[in-house]
């Protein structure tokens, strides 16, 4: 398998445990992400999962998705450097139309390294 894809296993899926790491996480915030980081006991492969407010693009399912393509995409790219064994959730809060994948990978890379010095 290509080491640059996203398998199943680094997928958050279940409902509940999406509502933990929105709940006990730590929330790091940028100009249009919010991460959500959890720490988990296990020191497995990190699992994230991505949000997109139905509140930011109304009745635009297209828009929605594409921001949640986007948020993989530059998660994708940049999970390399954070360490192992968290539950991270993207929200995508202030991302328009015209946002490039490249500016939100920039920023989850800072709050990535941020959230390390911490």
């Amino acid at each position: 398998m290509n080491k640059e894809s996203f398998p199943t296993k680094e997928r958050l899926k279940k409902n509940n445990a999406i509502r933990a790491v929105l709940d006990k996480g730590v929330c790091f915030k940028s100009k249009t992400v919010n991460i959500y980081i959890f720490k988990r006991p296990d020191a497995g492969v990190n699992r994230a999962a991505f949000i997109c407010k139905k509140a930011l693009h109304q009745k635009k399912s297209v828009l929605r998705n594409r921001v949640r393509r986007l948020l993989r995409e530059a998660y994708r790219k940049t999970r390399r450097i954070f360490p192992a064994g968290h539950d991270i959730v993207i929200v995508g809060t202030k991302i328009t139309k015209g946002v490039l994948s490249t500016d939100i990978e920039r920023e989850i890379l800072d709050v990535f390294k941020k959230s390390i010095k911490t």
